[in-house]
């Protein structure tokens, strides 16, 4: 048995590109599987039911995010152009033929640039696996596209790592850091098909290539090979990321100042950092201006002159800034950013004391000064902790510099533990043994999961199993046969489990549900079937990629749009109890878009007031065209041609069909569409959100029951130490009464006035409103849903008083209750939150031709 041991050891010793193979063949499988347990669906807890609604005709799930949808409609485009633009159509403007997106931010619409990086990976892995399987649509090659990406995710680190510290340990702990890291994770896993595998992996690869060609200094063709490869990437990088610069400017920075130490250390590398300098910044910049353009290459160089917080675009266009209420947006503490960064302020430290450690070089058997590695990390923990300040989304960024330095440090500690064991024993021994036991009985009943996460994609799992068995019969022989060695060898494993195995134990089991779902492509296929092809969706902004992917009509408000002043306009559409008002609003954005008020408009130039032109365009939105022109006149003394060209855009003769969106996930939201909606111009721009106007629905749970042809339902207000309050309504022939009923803790019930300002209650096809307290800020909002004989499904609200009579409470917990131009059409079902069912609802508006009078 010790012969076969020693030959196995041996066998993998004089092989070493074999062993190799298995490590990269285990990070890239590992890396895969951790993402591909989305696709196992979790969230239905095996409920075939919710897997067959989240899922397509085929029994695949749909994208899990937003923006994905906008990535797929372009790719969509792409391949039904012939491969030629991923424009709805081509418009000549400036006699050129230019790609059109038709339907983002209609109308007008926009121009669009080239295809991404994302279109082309998603179309490659189509073509190959609708060729073996023509069920396959573009939707689920494009789920795969990140989780395929992601098998390259580790491959550099651990390179980069080994180069510095002669470590293989720890290669695989920054590799396996960096593919579960939480920040990384859920955008990077299969579902979210976005940008985010493209922000980090380029420039993984380009670190690691400009080491390699640093390194060959003595083999100019490999140099240049590398370099060259470097700059290829760096080229191309713009057609990935639109960040792309961040990887240039720290690569510049990094070759300026280690150029300039090794001129003052007379360095014999000098030369060959030259020519690495020199083609990576020049043909770099050369490549990306080819195909990008000059002034892409330029703005990118510096980009970061102008990087500021977000809330900086509130103080210069006037309008609200939506970017404040985007949660990846959001300013992060100190805190937040350590710990999101790679899961613990103890492996941020590590990362940090690796980073130092990365001063210190093994890799010729023998202690060395390096300081590029250091300098490079340095650099580009800095820029991107700078980063990660201005927003939480860029976190991220931070955690392959420090992935990398927490590898570096438990490759270091292994050298440290091989050269000076006598020295370091007493110490590190101890150490790592008592937090790797600690580690162990904390995580080792997840081990089994974390190496086997998923068995969704079998030859995956089986590559997966085989490469680490054949590592782990290798290290065991290895420890066996090298006895003198052997205790140094466990504790490296020990150090390596230490660190990898609580960020591994976070990334099982992962998953996260679509939004997309099958009650919502019932309703949204009634659109694109069912509608005129002029037809505009107007929706809050966060699911208008969906809207426009499923529908293919034009969309007011998306994701790419979503800090306009279409934010305020939508909002207010919803917000006001003034239908005439909504409606009069929606008939703009739907005909004119922002024509009536963006900054070439005739009335912001006269006004040159943002808060003027609201004012008076909502005082002549809800009028008739006869009624605006005189106010226009009378009130603000325009002439009559002004007038005309402010009232063509406002109340067009030749307008476009709108259809209205509500779901159950914008009563959760209603204090940011509110906030927007009730817009008080008059404040300070930076004033912040908290003391803005807003309105916002409490959920209520609550019961019903028929007793002696009385309804009653029971309505759970407040639950406490000393008595409880329960909202009583009760529905009769004779009327509907309502009482609070306190209730202490001895069973004793006392019967009160309820505080609220008013009660609204469907019952069937009837609403019944009745005023309560005028002094009331808040109402009750009742939904009865018969289910069967005497038994009801109860929804409830508490609703603040500014939204009691929103057009928003009309239309989607009363379907259109007390409205005369917008109607529901269709309704589906909405498993995405709690919410009146069918939740998912979709209404025509009808401007009428009153307002032409």
């Amino acid at each position: 048995m010790g012969e076969l041991l020693n030959k196995i050891s041996d066998f993998f010793k004089k092989n070493e590109k074999i062993k190799l193979i298995l490590i990269i063949l285990f990070i890239g499988m590992m890396s895969f599987q951790i993402r591909a347990q989305t696709a196992d669906m979790p969230f239905a807890e095996d409920s075939q039911y919710l897997k067959e609604l989240f899922s397509d005709d085929n029994g695949r799930m749909y994208l899990t995010a937003l923006d994905p949808y906008y990535y797929l409609r372009l790719t969509e485009n792409y391949q039904n152009s012939g491969y030629s633009h991923v424009g709805e159509t081509i418009v000549q403007i400036d006699n050129k033929n230019v790609p059109y997106d038709t339907i983002q931010y209609a109308p007008p619409g926009h121009t669009v640039g080239s295809v991404s990086a994302l279109s082309i990976a998603t179309i490659i892995v189509y073509s190959l696996w609708n060729s073996l399987d023509s069920t396959v649509t573009l939707l689920n090659a494009a789920f795969w596209v990140p989780a395929i990406m992601s098998i390259f995710l580790g491959i550099p680190v651990f390179f980069i790592i080994r180069r510095n510290t002669s470590s293989n340990m720890g290669g695989l702990v920054g590799a396996l850091l960096l593919i579960s890291s939480q920040s990384l994770i859920y955008k990077t896993s299969a579902g979210f098909s976005d940008t985010p595998i493209f922000e980090i992996l380029p420039l993984l690869f380009i670190v690691w290539l400009i080491m390699e060609a640093i390194h060959a200094q003595d083999n100019t063709k490999k140099s240049v090979i590398f370099g060259g490869l470097a700059t290829i990437l760096m080229g191309i990088y713009p057609k990935m990321w639109l960040g792309w610069w961040y990887a240039y400017d720290i690569t510049a920075g990094f070759m300026a100042i280690y150029l300039a130490y090794e001129y003052i250390t007379k360095s014999k590398n000098l030369k060959n950092v030259l020519y690495t300098s020199t083609l990576f910044l020049i043909g770099g910049g050369l490549i990306i201006s080819l195909i990008s353009g000059i002034n892409k290459f330029i703005q990118g160089v510096f980009s970061p002159i102008g990087f500021t917080a977000i809330s900086e675009g509130s103080k210069i266009t006037g309008w609200p800034n939506v970017y404040t209420t985007v949660s990846e947006l959001a300013i992060p503490t100190f805190n937040e950013i350590i710990t999101n960064s790679v899961g613990s302020i103890l492996l941020f430290i590590v990362g940090v004391i690796g980073i130092m450690f990365s001063f210190v070089s093994f890799r010729h058997e023998k202690r060395e000064f390096d300081i590029k590695y250091a300098l490079y990390l340095t650099l580009w923990l800095l820029a991107t902790f700078y980063a990660a300040t201005k927003g939480v989304r860029f976190i991220a960024l931070m955690t392959p510099a420090l992935a990398i330095g927490i590898g570096i440090f438990a490759g270091q500690v292994e050298n440290i533990l091989k050269r000076y064991e006598k020295k370091v024993e007493y110490i590190l021994y101890p150490v790592i043994g008592i937090i790797s036991a600690v580690t162990l009985f904390k995580y080792g009943a997840e081990i089994s999961d974390i190496l086997i996460p998923t068995t969704y994609v079998p030859i995956v799992v089986y590559i997966s199993i085989i490469s680490i068995l054949s590592l782990l019969i290798y290290k065991i022989s290895d420890i066996i046969s090298e006895k003198e060695n052997a205790f140094k060898k466990v504790f490296g494993i020990l150090l390596a489990i230490m660190l990898v195995l609580p960020s591994m134990a976070t990334a099982v089991p992962f998953y996260t549900a679509p939004t997309m779902n099958d009650g919502w492509m019932d309703s949204l296929n009634w659109i694109k079937t069912e509608t005129p092809e002029n037809s505009v969706v107007t929706c809050w902004w966060d699911n208008g990629h969906i809207y426009t992917w499923a529908t293919r009509k034009m969309v007011t408000f998306d994701g790419g749009s979503q800090n306009t002043p279409r934010a305020y306009w939508v909002g207010h559409a919803f917000s006001t109890s003034d239908e005439n008002l909504s409606v009069g609003i929606l008939r703009m954005l739907a005909s004119s878009g922002d024509s009536a008020f963006d900054e070439d408009s005739l009335l912001l130039k006269k006004t040159g007031s943002v808060k003027d032109t609201v004012n008076i365009l909502n005082e002549i939105l809800p009028l008739s065209k006869k009624d605006a022109k005189a106010l226009l006149l009378e009130k603000y003394g325009l002439n009559s041609t002004e007038v005309d060209e402010i009232i063509a855009l406002t109340h067009p003769e030749n307008t476009n069909p709108d259809y209205l969106i509500t779901y159950n996930r914008m009563t959760d939201i209603a204090q940011v569409w509110s906030m927007f909606g009730n817009w008080n111009f008059s404040l300070p721009s930076d004033t912040d959100n908290s003391v803005r106007d807003k309105g916002y629905y409490q959920k209520l749970t609550g019961t019903a029951e028929v007793i002696n042809k009385t309804t009653v339902i029971r309505l759970p207000l407040y639950s406490g130490d000393e008595y409880d309050i329960i909202n009583i309504i009760e529905i009769s022939q004779s009327g509907i009464a309502t009482a609070n009923a306190l209730i202490d803790t001895e069973g004793q019930v006392e019967m009160q006035t309820p505080n609220f300002h008013k009660l609204i209650l469907k019952f069937g096809e009837n609403v019944y409103e009745q005023d309560i307290n005028e002094n009331g800020d808040y109402s009750e909002i009742v939904r009865l849903e018969k289910v069967s004989e005497d038994t009801y499904q109860v929804y409830a609200w508490i609703s603040t008083k500014d939204l009691e009579d929103s057009v928003y409470t009309k239309l989607h917990f009363l379907d259109g209750y007390g409205l005369e131009k917008i109607s529901l059409e269709k309704a589906s079902q909405d498993p995405t939150t709690y919410g009146v069912q069918p939740g998912f609802k979709v209404y025509s508006v009808n401007y009428g031709t009153e307002y032409l009078n």
